[in-house]
């Protein structure tokens, strides 16, 4: 039997497992055993984060809580960024190496377990038109105009907010073999805040469900916004359930701006009586 270590960290409620893949990486089973709100420790993905050059440069393996593999977190890469900060004493410069490629990282400032975290999260594609993506229910059809953007991993923005149930069932339809989203799509419903002070907005994550907050979604918001409004301004508070992310377009790049905060530190076991001792392996927090 032998013990794994994990500190939890949170962006706006959205949580992450985050483990030094220096001496071990978790298993798909693992990763949705310790996922389980009820039978495990509880958290919407686990990230997997490795130094790679000196003080200012990691490498960061994401999984969704499902076991699958997104290829960027805007969360998570603050929570990475942070945990380095804190973990191996980065310094406040830190690029993070991702499947969507490297995302430059600035600690802004710290406050206890609370830093606050700019991402460069690079240029956003956005379509020129919206596809349609139709709901069956018990009582009728329910529509969505779905408008594609691509932030390093695949959303949609629709530009209506219905209830939490059809938000539930418009992402679980898209997300189950559409024609639209071949590789699955995180679906985000926008409004306006009242006297414009933001948008709202509740996201649908593919391989998670309805979460707290979602860094890349609140950037593909910003960008379909940016190009709705395109007089308006460059910068937009996105206003999610767990909290707000700040959004700024600087020479057609988005940054990202908001909070990283650690939780608790843990230990899972592991059955396994030849896997690497973690304690000889990691120094002590």
């Amino acid at each position: 039997m032998s013990k794994r270590r994990f500190l939890k960290f949170h962006g706006l409620g959205n949580d992450f497992l985050l483990v030094d893949g220096r001496s071990y990486c978790p298993t798909i089973e693992e990763v949705v055993s310790l996922c389980d709100r009820h039978r495990g420790v509880g958290a919407d993905g686990v990230l997997v984060l490795t130094p790679l050059d000196g003080k200012s440069k990691l490498e960061m393996r994401i999984f969704n809580r499902d076991g699958s593999r997104p290829e960027m977190c805007g969360n998570g890469v603050r929570c990475a960024a942070a945990y380095a900060r804190m973990r191996w004493g980065f310094g406040e410069e830190i690029l993070v190496e991702s499947d969507a490629g490297p995302r430059a990282c600035r600690i802004n400032s710290q406050e206890g377990t609370t830093w606050q975290v700019s991402v460069d999260m690079g240029t956003a594609e956005v379509a020129a038109n919206p596809v349609e993506l139709e709901v069956d229910t018990d009582v009728d059809t329910e529509s969505y105009e779905v408008l594609p953007v691509d932030v390093g991993n695949p959303h949609g923005v629709v530009w209506s907010y219905p209830s939490l149930e059809a938000i539930d069932r418009a992402g679980q339809e898209a997300n189950q073999d559409h024609q639209s989203f071949p590789n699955g799509v995180n679906l985000e419903f926008v409004r306006p805040m009242e006297g414009g002070l933001g948008l709202e907005v509740v996201v649908y994550e593919r391989g998670v469900g309805r979460t707290r907050a979602c860094g890349t979604g609140a950037c593909a918001v910003a960008a379909a916004y940016f190009q709705r409004e395109p007089a308006e301004t460059e910068a937009v508070d996105v206003h999610l359930p767990g909290g707000v992310l700040q959004i700024r377009r600087v020479q057609e790049r988005l940054w990202m701006t908001g909070e990283a905060a650690l939780v608790f530190a843990g230990e899972w076991l592991i059955d396994d009586e030849e896997a690497m001792d973690y304690d000889t392996d990691v120094k002590e927090l």
